[in-house]
């Protein structure tokens, strides 16, 4: 299927936008506990009208980056579909920012929590100046982060429709229907949860699955633990894609680990997006939502269409279905009491035939301590060099393990 790239030119008009205003839940300050409701415009205006711009984005581990200016100097923000409104972490200078209040606020394995709520300074993407945009103030999380802030779903939210093109590293932004019409490709629905786009894909036959489409998400597909049991329990099929089940954890919200559970790992005949399919697909479960993440985006563009609640897929070659022999992953870190530690472990990983375990906390690397899991995320690993690990079991007990990295 051949694909039409747009590159568009604007007018350089100002206009302002119609407002959205969104509920949130604000708590008193100082000794009052009583919860009350309270809005605030969430909205933000853009520089121009009647525009549509080709905006260049940096692709990193699937993971989509605009640089924008702001103050005089240059960030990295995210793109990132599966998160309702901007985002900043905590500890960043609170004077560039104007406060708003607080909201609760919902993260990958639906842990909630109150944070605040603040409006950006001015940044300008492409030739586009965005004024008053809103973003959450999270606390920093303990994985490494290469963005200054997120841009989420209220980019699109706000009626501007938008094609993500990795392959020519390429966002275009317009505020103009019709633009991408005439794009062929393949196209679901979408229904706003918590403002974030969900639509349905099917993981086996006769089975759908409602998923989050999560460009903060670098997996194509990861499961719902509990849609996946459903399924099984209605399925024979199920069985037969299931290629092992141990106990530990994975996902790293932004403000919570999952706890520990069955973990299910996957290997699809085929996702299937609407009439096209991904074949050979690796996935796993996990205690929060179902996502489809922004590895998708290595096979196709991606348009979104605020209006219809439509997002279109199209592939880069010209078939109804690509194979993605995706990588299983076969272990993992998370934090725990902020030190690192083992969040699962397969049988088939060398690792664990060296005496690595589900639990194990990691205490020295080559002699090296290691107090924090962000010191084991920036510790200089080279590929085919040996590493000497110090463990902590969960009987309390210290080991030693040999790993080739």
């Amino acid at each position: 299927m051949a694909n039409r790239f747009v590159f568009c030119m604007g007018l350089c008009t100002f206009a302002s936008m119609k407002k959205v205003f969104i509920l949130f839940l604000l708590l008193s300050a100082a000794t009052v506990s009583q919860a009350q409701m309270y809005s605030y415009s969430a909205n933000f205006e853009l520089s121009e009208h009647n525009f549509c711009d080709t905006i260049p984005i940096v692709i990193e581990n699937h993971l989509i980056y605009v640089e924008v200016e702001t103050e005089g100097t240059r960030r990295r923000y995210l793109i990132d579909t599966g998160s309702g409104q901007g985002m900043v972490y905590d500890g960043t200078d609170a004077s560039r920012y104007h406060e708003l209040g607080n909201v609760v606020s919902h993260d990958a394995n639906n842990k909630k929590d109150t944070v605040r709520v603040v409006q950006l300074p001015p940044f300008r993407m492409g030739r586009l100046l965005f004024s008053g945009y809103v973003a959450s103030v999270l606390p920093r999380p303990q994985t490494r982060q290469r963005f200054d802030a997120v841009i989420g779903f209220d980019l699109f939210n706000r009626g501007l429709y938008a094609k993500i093109d990795t392959r020519a590293r390429q966002l275009i932004l317009t505020d103009r229907k019709g633009v991408f019409d005439e794009e062929q490709g393949y196209d679901v629905k979408y229904k706003l949860k918590w403002w974030v786009p969900y639509l349905y894909v099917s993981p086996f036959t006769r089975h759908v699955d409602q998923v989050l489409f999560d460009t903060g998400e670098r997996a194509i597909y990861t499961m719902n633990k509990q849609s996946f049991d459903i399924h099984a329990y209605k399925s024979k099929n199920v069985g037969s894609q299931i290629e092992e089940r141990i106990e530990g954890q994975q996902s790293i919200g932004t403000l919570s680990t999952e706890q520990s559970g069955e973990l299910v790992f996957l290997r699809l005949d085929r996702l299937k997006w609407g009439d096209f399919s991904f074949l050979d697909v690796h996935a796993i479960t996990t205690q929060g939502a179902s996502r489809i993440g922004a590895q998708i985006l290595d096979y196709g563009s991606i348009i979104i269409d605020p209006k219809r609640k439509r997002l279109k897929f199209q592939p880069y070659n010209t078939s109804d279905n690509v194979v993605v022999g995706n990588k299983p992953l076969s272990i993992a870190y998370v934090p725990y009491e902020n030190r690192a530690a083992v969040g699962f472990i397969r049988s088939e990983h060398q690792a664990f035939k060296a005496g690595m375990r589900q639990g194990d906390i990691i205490l020295r690397i080559n002699g090296e301590e290691i107090p924090t899991f962000e010191a084991f995320q920036r510790y200089p690993f080279i590929e085919g060099r040996t590493y000497t690990f110090v463990l902590r079991d969960q009987r309390g007990f210290n080991k030693e393990v040999k790993i080739e990295k």
